[in-house]
């Protein structure tokens, strides 16, 4: 009964214990998916004002490549995680292979579309020169000038997403086909693919799944078993205890009957069930009233001994067929 009022439990707590851990865990993909774009909008803004400092106007206004380069190293100390800070013209169509990290095609081609619209972040680079990309234009008087490109490291996604990921969640920040950063152990795809947050002011998208759903059903399943288990125990315990309770008293009634046969029946039979008791308190009664003459048995009448024979009123019933000497098989 215990089982199968645990397992009626189960069955209908399921439900509710798997949409509560999938909505725990979404709230965990959304914090952390906020604390990335947080992460990212500070750049954004720490760049905007960079791109509007007096010296980098000037360094952009004069166009002279020492100048920038000069400027563009003195502002790397006011940014976390940079790795390169560049001052570039607009039309500029040049790779800069000689620094690190290395600026290719990807930068060059975010350097421009930047100097007509500031573009999302974007992780780019092959091995050792891969880092995080972003670009903001700088403007005087209402009019693009050139364009400031930051290169930084990407770990802080990673770190961002440990921090808030618990133990039984897996948390994955995507570009596009490119896994950019994950935490946790993946285990189911479809249901990887299914549940997504996107990450704001980027073009990144955070998939999210619990990991622990089975070590959630297995703990209440062992909650069930457990239980039951110990109920099982305590009955069979139980029923051994009672077994040999019933079987010493049966031994000890049976003595008693036999005492009573013998006329020899003592005072006192020690049971360890009391109904027992009153089972020899009745055969000591009869005892007594055997020994006084007061017991007499009913008289049998002769209805006891009335047989239940039926006879057929048949004028045709003959038994002279039945020791017919030519039909049948009796033979002296």
């Amino acid at each position: 009964m215990i089982l199968v009022a645990g397992l009626g439990v189960y069955w209908q707590s399921r439900a509710d214990m798997a949409q509560a851990q999938q909505d725990a865990v979404m709230a965990i993909a959304k914090g952390a998916a906020a604390s990335v774009s947080m992460r990212i909008d500070q750049i954004n803004r720490t760049l905007d004002k960079m791109a509007q400092d007096p010296d980098v106007l000037t360094a952009v206004t004069i166009a002279n490549p020492s100048m920038l380069a000069a400027v563009a190293t003195k502002l790397e100390r006011y940014l976390p995680d940079v790795i390169k800070i560049r001052l570039l013209l607009p039309g500029v169509n040049s790779l800069d292979d000689g620094t690190f990290p290395a600026m290719g095609f990807a930068d060059l081609d975010m350097v421009r579309e930047t100097a007509a619209k500031n573009q999302p972040p974007a992780v780019q680079g092959e091995k050792q020169d891969r880092h995080l990309a972003i670009a903001r234009q700088i403007r005087q008087n209402d009019q693009v000038i050139g364009v400031i490109l930051a290169s930084l490291d990407y770990q802080f996604i990673k770190n961002s997403l440990a921090t808030l990921a618990g133990k039984n969640v897996y948390l994955e920040v995507d570009q596009e086909k490119s896994v950019l950063a994950s935490v946790g152990k993946k285990d189911d795809l479809e249901q990887l693919e299914a549940n997504q947050v996107a990450v704001a002011n980027t073009d990144w998208t955070l998939h999210y799944q619990s990991a622990g759903g089975i070590a959630i059903y297995f703990g209440v399943v062992a909650n069930i078993l457990i239980p039951a288990l110990f109920a099982t125990l305590a009955f069979f315990v139980g029923y051994r205890r009672l077994v040999d309770i019933l079987t010493q008293d049966l031994s000890t009634l049976i003595k008693a009957f036999k005492d009573l046969v013998t006329n020899s029946l003592q005072g006192n039979y020690a049971f360890q069930l009391s109904e027992m008791s009153a089972v020899i308190s009745s055969l000591m009664q009869f005892k007594r009233v055997v020994d006084k003459g007061e017991y007499e048995p009913a008289p049998l009448e002769q209805d006891d001994f009335d047989a239940n024979i039926i006879v057929s009123d048949d004028e045709d019933f003959s038994l002279d067929s039945i020791f017919d000497d030519n039909d049948s098989d009796f033979k002296l």
